[in-house]
């Protein structure tokens, strides 16, 4: 079961105080059951003492929105897990890719991956792209994935400790949070996760938009977004099909690309340089 839970405030001002407000709402979609908390908080403090009674077993994994300090003290956790962003960044970029088609050769394109995470995708990206530069601290997962695809296919993957790697890519998968700056030129585009920590040179993309199907976006309470709930049922319900999903869209800090756009935009690129 996946547990909402929403802290609103009325709308409406009133003369007097009302008490507090607490609420369930339970809902059923493709096997998967959903139990909505809602409170409304009028006066006085938030009871999350009330609200872990009704989280039972779900308490350390609530789906609630960014920001909401809910008290670890008394077994209260919001969840997040990026590990379907970290597939939905490699699934746009392998499809941009194979948009560009015949522009893919004069596309250079890096993963910057200190950790390893999407090593197994590596291959998946040299489908379509004749190089591809690798900048991780786990080399070895790396070199093992360099050598698999070379004696497959004959494609190459470079694999490097150093961030002077990415200099000349122009388009990049960051399947993390960036803490640094990437010594990329300020037309390139970063694919990534998250909000990064620093300031980019360039157009940095963390946002995922896709389709789900009626019934599970029938589960949303109001306020939450079909990329919450998604992770949360490939984490937790072990929906790993969503895993193949490809965005339509994507979005970083004012602006936005469709799958389409954004192929456009490397395209010219590729045709200018």
């Amino acid at each position: 079961m996946l547990t909402f839970l929403s802290v609103e405030k009325p709308e409406k001002k009133r003369f007097f105080y009302l008490k507090n407000k607490i609420s369930l709402e339970l809902k059923s979609a493709e096997g998967i059951d959903v139990k909505h908390i809602r409170y409304i908080h009028r006066c006085g403090k938030i009871r999350y003492d009330k609200i872990r009674k009704l989280c039972g077993d779900e308490a350390g994994r609530i789906l609630a929105k960014e920001g909401l300090n809910l008290p670890e003290s008394i077994g209260l956790r919001r969840f997040y897990c990026d590990e379907l962003k970290v597939r939905l960044c490699l699934n746009m970029a392998i499809a941009v890719l194979k948009d560009l088609k015949a522009f893919t050769e004069k596309i250079s394109v890096a993963i910057y991956d200190p950790d390893g995470r999407i090593a197994d995708g590596a291959g998946a990206l040299l489908r379509y792209t004749r190089g591809l530069t690798a900048v991780s601290r786990m080399t070895g997962m790396y070199s093992a994935e360099a050598e698999r695809v070379m004696a497959e296919s004959g494609a190459v993957l470079n694999v490097s400790k150093r961030m002077k790697s990415l200099t000349n890519s122009q388009l990049i998968v960051a399947p993390i949070k960036l803490n640094c700056v990437l010594p990329v030129d300020k037309q390139a585009v970063i694919l990534t996760v998250s909000p990064p920590s620093v300031s980019q040179r360039c157009g940095v993309y963390y946002k995922y938009y896709f389709n789900l199907s009626e019934e599970l976006i029938k589960l949303l309470p109001d306020g939450f977004d079909a990329e919450y709930l998604a992770s949360a049922l490939y984490t937790l319900c072990g929906r790993y099909d969503l895993g193949s999903t490809v965005p339509q869209a994507v979005k970083g800090d004012g602006t936005a690309h469709t799958l389409v756009s954004l192929s456009k935009y490397l395209m010219n690129i590729a045709r200018n340089a």
